[in-house]
């Protein structure tokens, strides 16, 4: 009985120490471009560089003016969530 008590410990230290450990800052990244599709949570931006991307809208999306539309220049502030998304965390429509 003691050995299980012992075991469990572990398992449950190691899981705790494991995700302290995995934690990490995540620095928030820029991206200009022009909305070229919407649709529910998410937005496709066409950057400077000719390339369209996909980025997440949620509960922690701070716009700074209003919802954009299509073909609205856009400054998106994004990070990298748990699940390899565009997370965004600061939406501004420049025009």
């Amino acid at each position: 009985m003691g050995k299980r008590f012992l075991l469990v410990g572990f398992l449950i230290s190691l899981t705790i120490l494991s995700l302290v450990v995995n934690t990490v800052e995540a620095e928030p990244r820029v991206y200009y471009g022009r909305v070229v599709g919407t649709e529910f949570f998410v937005i496709q931006v066409k950057g400077d560089n000719g390339r369209t991307s996909v980025f997440w809208l949620g509960h922690r999306t701070h716009l700074d003016s209003r919802v954009p539309f299509f073909g609205d220049r856009v400054r998106i502030e994004y990070v990298k969530d748990k699940l390899s998304r565009n997370a965004v965390t600061r939406l501004v429509v420049l025009r």
